[in-house]
């Protein structure tokens, strides 16, 4: 099957168009399955320009279907519902709490600079950890993006895993309906079935020489 109609590529089309749609749609189980409906309409019309057997596309949609929904939901509601309310994050992240991180950052640097128990002594620790923490809310958010990706990532994989059964799908049959084998083929089979009619016809067939008589003074 063509990469561009693989179960893994089609999954991550339909969940890059649902993420589009993600907060609207997040809590609704019909508007997802309607959504990757949607999502699969383009797939459908490039695939039929191309005459590919439609049996594999019609088995692909209800694996998408079956699985795609309960999966894509159990990770990006929880998700929305973070994103929601700013991951959490102190004053959402504005300036006035990345300045705060910022003094706190170079404050905790100056004790361990200056701690004699502590043996460090590199005079850029405090500026290092004043530039760290004022790009922690960044580092949150990042941290919450990533593991919902991982987690798309492995709905992709669960599909890409169907690939083999999907192709099971398809026959010899479809294959060769679709790329106009089928009348070249059979087409084969009339000239072989005429030749061998041809080859057993009463015109061609050797007539057996007849016994000699025992009354014949030629013999």
């Amino acid at each position: 099957m063509l990469k561009t109609f693989s179960a893994r590529q089609v999954t991550a089309d339909v969940l890059s168009h649902l993420e589009r749609r993600r907060p609207a749609i997040v809590t609704d189980d019909e508007a997802i399955r309607s959504e990757i409906r949607a999502a699969l309409v383009p797939v459908r019309r490039e695939y039929g320009e191309l005459d590919l057997p439609v049996r594999y596309l019609d088995a692909l949609e209800r694996e998408l279907l079956a699985t795609v929904p309960a999966r894509w939901r159990q990770c990006a509601e929880p998700f929305t519902a973070d994103e929601a309310r700013g991951f959490g994050l102190w004053r959402g992240g504005d300036i006035l709490a990345r300045l705060a991180y910022l003094t706190l950052g170079a404050s905790i640097g100056l004790f361990i600079l200056k701690a004699p128990f502590i043996p460090i002594w590199e005079k850029w620790l405090p500026f290092a950890m004043a530039g760290g923490a004022w790009w922690l809310p960044d580092l949150q958010i990042g941290f919450h993006r990533r593991r919902y990706a991982r987690q798309l990532g492995e709905i992709v994989l669960q599909m890409d895993q169907a690939q083999r059964q999907l192709e099971r799908q398809i026959t010899t049959e479809d294959v060769l309906a679709g790329t106009g084998a089928a009348a070249e083929l059979s087409g084969v089979d009339r000239l072989r079935a005429n030749a061998a009619v041809t080859a057993t016809s009463p015109a061609q067939t050797q007539r057996p020489r007849a016994a000699p008589d025992a009354d014949d003074p030629k013999t």
